[in-house]
């Protein structure tokens, strides 16, 4: 039953495969720092994060030609497979001179992976204006995935036991494996753009809203690395919650992904357009954040409230630049679409450095004074679109 839906459906088949892929990276995302912290300083988690985005941005830059030579579906299989090998690995061995190295190919691997799922949505998607809907539904699945799995954290991560954690997400990219097979092994690839680094860059700065849309998702991917590196160490060794406790105020953190992304993209298409939107996510975010350098008390309910506003906020963000910028491109855009994903370990190297510098002259709680101020310098770009409504 579930082959055959998944055979004649390339929609259900592409969410559920992005539900897969987002549970297994995000089961683990907000617990990497400090499992890596097991075994390196603060500062040097951080140093990891930046040479594994490094390492990112040199396969992003040489994925368009990968994708000419072995196709969407094969290039996802290797890259697949080969994550999962490496978190297998993660979960059972404990020295540090291996650790270190399979993080770093696990990183790499894991940004990949949502590229291909980019280019299967956009060979599928035909009609632009419920590009913002299909979006829409698409983020609030995966981030239906992400507070799920964070909430599953709560329940197997006692006694920094890491490994039961990695083995679920090597679980569950098994079984997005199998979809994959089961829908996308025939998938007629698009005649990929030829690849030149310097002639994408000219592209995307000749369009001046591709270019303003790609630096407001910057900010966000920004906001996101610093959050995902440095707030989980902060509520666990300064402010003295519990595993069980983070996952469930991280839980309640997220639910505004799942709350508004398809009412927002379904405004974005008929009413507003995305620029209105998105400068009320910035202004959101930054007050909210800015506000946690001023709370130090350990109140559940305190901070379960603060960090569901500036996800309210970040959630307006995410789904207008996804919205604006799919509006813009095709199927076979795959060096802007490669480029749009750069966003991400951008952010990995931008995030820990501007960190780690702030961290030379303030306490650690007053980094997210820093990060707040950041978010409202992303207004600019905001205000630079030219709306699709």
């Amino acid at each position: 039953m579930i082959n055959k839906i998944l055979r004649k459906n390339s929609f259900a088949a592409i969410y559920t495969a992005a539900f897969l892929s987002a549970f297994h990276a995000f089961i683990l995302i907000y617990i990497n720092s400090s499992f890596l912290n097991q075994f390196v300083s603060e500062k040097t988690v951080g140093a990891l994060y930046i040479i594994g985005s490094l390492a990112s941005i040199a396969v992003f830059i040489i994925i368009p030609i990968i994708l000419r030579s072995l196709g969407n579906y094969l290039t996802l299989m290797i890259f697949a497979i080969f994550e999962m090998l490496v978190i297998f690995g993660m979960a059972f061995i404990k020295e540090t001179a291996i650790i270190i190295p399979l993080f770093i190919a696990y990183w790499v691997a894991s940004q990949i992976i949502f590229i291909n799922i980019d280019i299967f949505f956009e060979s599928y998607q035909k009609k632009e204006s419920d590009t913002g809907v299909k979006r829409g539904v698409l983020m609030t699945i995966i981030n239906s995935a992400l507070v799920l799995s964070i909430f599953i954290v709560g329940f197997i991560l006692k006694d920094s036991e890491f490994w039961k954690v990695y083995l679920a997400s090597a679980l569950a990219l098994a079984l997005f494996l199998f979809v994959i097979f089961i829908k996308f092994r025939k998938f007629k690839d698009l005649a990929y753009e030829n690849f030149n680094i310097l002639n994408t860059l000219k592209r995307i700065y000749k369009n001046k809203n591709i270019t303003n849309i790609f630096i407001a998702q910057l900010f966000l991917k920004f906001f996101f690395s610093w959050m995902v590196i440095y707030m989980p160490i902060y509520l666990h060794d300064y402010i003295g919650f519990d595993w069980p406790k983070i996952s469930i105020i991280f839980t309640i953190m997220l639910l505004p992904f799942i709350i508004f992304e398809i009412p927002v993209g379904k405004i974005a298409d008929i009413h507003f357009g995305e620029k209105e939107l998105l400068s009320a996510g910035f202004i959101i975010t930054a007050i909210f954040t800015i506000i946690i350098s001023f709370i130090s008390i350990k109140s559940f309910i305190l901070w379960a409230i603060i960090l569901f506003a500036t996800r309210v906020g970040a959630s307006l963000i995410e789904i207008t630049t996804e919205s604006y910028f799919f509006k813009h491109v095709k199927g076979d855009d795959a060096d802007i679409i490669s480029f749009f994903r750069i966003n991400s370990p951008l952010a990995y190297i931008a995030g820990p450095i501007a960190a780690i510098i702030s961290l030379q002259f303030l306490p650690f709680q007053y980094i997210f004074l820093v990060l707040g101020i950041i978010m409202f310098v992303g207004l600019k770009y905001s205000f630079a679109l030219k709306d699709t409504r």
